[in-house]
C-alpha cells in the first residue's frame, strides 16, 4: 500500500513542481518497471531511521532491492535517487553480464568514462563524491551521479530494460 502511495505522490509531484528540480514524469513507470522485473522497491525502512542515505541498491543471491529514504513526501531529490540506484542496478546487469567485478562502470573506456563524468558533474560534485565513499567506490558512484544527471527516468527505463531483462524478439 506504501508503494502506491509513494507511485501517487510521484506523480502528483512531477505535475507541480518546476522543471529545474529534477522531477520527471517518467519515475512513477520507473519505480512500476523495476519492480515488474523482480526488483524489490522498499520506502522509508527502519534503516533510514539511522542511515544518512538518501537510498541504496543491493543484491542477496537473486533478490534485487532499492530502498528509498523518502521521509514525509516525495521530493525532486527523491527523484534523483531513484534514478541514481536505477544506474546501480544496470551496473549490477552489465557486469553480471561481462563476469567482472560489480565495481566496473558501464562505461569501460577510460576516456569516454572521464568525458561523461566531466560533463555531467562539476569538480566539487566529484571532489564530494570522493570524500563521501570509498575509493573501491567512486567509479560506479561517480557514474550513477552523473548517470542520474544525463538521463530521464525514461531513459534509464529502456536502458534497465535493455540490460536487466530477456527480451524475446520473433521475425513472424
Amino acid at each position: 500500500m506504501l508503494k502506491r502511495i509513494v507511485i501517487a505522490a510521484v506523480a502528483a509531484a512531477a505535475c507541480i513542481m518546476p522543471v529545474q528540480a529534477e522531477v520527471q514524469r517518467g519515475t512513477s513507470r520507473l519505480i512500476e518497471t523495476l519492480e515488474d522485473s523482480g526488483v524489490v522497491v522498499t520506502v522509508n525502512p527502519r534503516s533510514c531511521k539511522t542511515d544518512s542515505a538518501a537510498g541504496s541498491y543491493r543484491w542477496v543471491g537473486f533478490q534485487r532491492e532499492i530502498t528509498l529514504c523518502v521521509g514525509r513526501s516525495f521530493d525532486a531529490g527523491d527523484h534523483d535517487t531513484v534514478r541514481h540506484e536505477t544506474v546501480h542496478a544496470i551496473q549490477h546487469c552489465v557486469n553480471a553480464a561481462r563476469r567482472t567485478s560489480t565495481d566496473n562502470p558501464i562505461i569501460d573506456d577510460p576516456d569516454t568514462f572521464i568525458n561523461f563524468i566531466e560533463e555531467n558533474l562539476t569538480p566539487n560534485e566529484i571532489e564530494w563524491i570522493k570524500s563521501v565513499y570509498r575509493e573501491s567506490q567512486w567509479l560506479t558512484e561517480l557514474e550513477a551521479f552523473a548517470g542520474a544527471k544525463a538521463y530521464t527516468s525514461s531513459e534509464l527505463e529502456a536502458l534497465f530494460l535493455e540490460a536487466c531483462t530477456l527480451q524475446e524478439s520473433f521475425d513472424g
